[in-house]
């Protein structure tokens, strides 16, 4: 086994902390009533609008925040040209600074979506998960989470009706507005939720952009809001959408609606080099880790960062399942091991909201198994790339760095070949100092260097002997670092 120094206990700041809900779930999926005043504008504006959903007779529903809301102000004229009757006669449920959060609550116990049959219904909600708090407490896998659920309870409460899912207008004027590309990576993943069927994704942010990317205020004049003029934009470019779902046959495909430039979202946080997976691969487990944070310590002795090998510590049925009970015993652990995940998975949870709302004081890495890049430099630039980031976001924290595991039977395996070269790059990525470099590789193999599978069955993921392996390796550093 191979560790360069480890340096004295790491001393730990005050914990973080995740804004939570009473019940500490995830706020953005958390139905909430705003203030919890019978008497606030918004209660009696939802009882405004549940007056006239008792009248009956809106097959088109829209719902939103402010940007929806104001079609009965900014957007008037274009609402009474367009949506206020004839087939498209139209219901505007949008509510000034609603989140996510508020909207669950407004289509569940609210009883918005409830005593009537919606043809279509355009949903463009989130602007608000991304403005009103900083990233450290609404980040974007909470707002596309807000968003998915939202979804799940229109098909439940809709269940005949289309939803066209809007993305997120453009906010601030320049492209690399916090706030505009916040919502770009919110809008990327939700696009996943389209089937053409139940959910059409609609996006014509283009449209309300010059050549450079920048917000136009003859358009938006506060640079959020849409005028009379984004109104008419926002209008031709949904009736026809409207029009196709009202008139569509059951089960009949109605294609999604992108930005005429082919580049998509340039304006969003890059990710050279690499196509990120988001949390439509993995929505459970998101939830499942966000929810743990927010109900957690604030403060860990571990984080676990890795693939499935490393998500089968603690996944029901998972070899290193009963060793890892143990370990729990002693240290706080969060495990952000996602089966599947390859770097480019792991970058975008760590810098799109898994590293937010606690402290640390070591994180651990093993990653880059199921990359299959001819290219092994671009694996390890992924590794890098994780390294930095949980480095920025935690520079309180230790890092220790473990080498990709052997893979097949022999040295001669292509899998092994690729991982040996890859861990020939990221070895360097240690300083002995904040990041460590820990080997224990060869424990896995026999003397001629053949990988057993008393140790890893498939020769590629451990079983219990396995394990038992990877913590008398590691349980040393976590002693040293963690002081227990």
């Amino acid at each position: 086994m191979k560790i360069k120094t480890i340096a004295s206990v790491l001393a730990v700041a005050v914990s973080g902390s995740i804004c939570v809900s009473a019940s500490g779930a995830i706020r953005a999926v958390t139905p909430t009533a705003w203030d919890g005043n019978p008497s606030c504008w918004q209660m009696k504006r939802h009882h405004d609008k549940m007056a006239q959903i008792a009248e009956g007779g809106a097959k088109v529903v829209f719902i939103g925040d402010s940007i929806t809301h104001f079609w009965e102000t900014n957007g008037k004229e274009q609402w009474k040209k367009y949506f206020s009757e004839g087939p498209r006669k139209a219901l505007d449920l949008g509510t000034s600074a609603d989140r996510t959060e508020h909207v669950l609550w407004r289509i569940t116990e609210g009883g918005e979506l409830d005593g009537y049959e919606a043809k279509v219904i355009l949903l463009m909600i989130g602007t608000n998960n991304t403005g009103h708090f900083p990233p450290d407490k609404e980040t974007p896998i909470d707002t596309i989470m807000g968003i998915r659920e939202i979804l799940k309870v229109i098909k439940e409460k809709q269940p005949g009706a289309r939803t066209i899912l809007t993305a997120i207008f453009p906010r601030g004027e320049e492209p690399t507005n916090p706030y505009r590309v916040r919502n770009d990576v919110v809008n990327k993943e939700i696009a996943t939720f389209a089937d053409g069927k139940s959910v059409i994704w609609c996006d014509f942010t283009d449209k309300f952009l010059d050549a450079q990317g920048r917000l136009s205020r003859e358009l938006f004049p506060d640079l959020l809001h849409p005028g009379p003029r984004g109104y008419e934009i926002w209008a031709g470019a949904v009736v026809p959408l409207v029009d196709k779902c009202l008139a569509a046959d059951p089960g009949e495909t109605i294609p999604s609606v992108w930005p005429s430039n082919p580049a998509g979202y340039q304006y969003g946080a890059p990710v050279p080099a690499m196509a990120v997976r988001g949390p439509n691969y993995w929505p459970e487990r998101y939830l499942e880790k966000r929810n743990e944070i927010a109900d957690g310590p604030g403060e860990y002795d571990i984080v676990m960062v890795g693939d499935s090998i490393t998500h089968r510590w603690e996944r029901e049925g998972g070899e290193g399942r009963e060793l890892f009970a143990e370990l729990r015993k002693t240290y706080s652990i969060l495990n952000l091991g996602y089966g599947g995940d390859r770097t480019e998975h792991a970058v975008w949870r760590m810098e799109n909201g898994e590293l937010e709302g606690y402290k640390a004081k070591l994180f651990t890495i093993m990653i880059g198994t199921n990359n299959k890049d001819k290219d092994t430099n671009a694996i390890a630039a992924g590794v890098k790339r994780i390294v930095e980031t949980i480095r920025r976001k935690h520079p309180e924290s230790k890092i220790v760095l473990m080498p990709i595991f052997p893979r097949g039977a022999t040295a001669e395996d292509g899998n092994r070949r690729r991982n040996e070269k890859v861990n020939e790059v990221i070895v360097n990525l240690a300083d002995g100092e904040t990041v460590l470099w820990l080997d224990f590789n060869d424990r896995f193999l026999n003397a001629d260097g053949v990988l057993i599978k008393e140790v890893m069955n498939d020769l590629l993921h451990p079983n219990e002997n396995g394990y038992r392996i990877w913590l008398d390796a590691i349980l040393p550093v976590f002693r040293e670092i963690c002081g227990k």
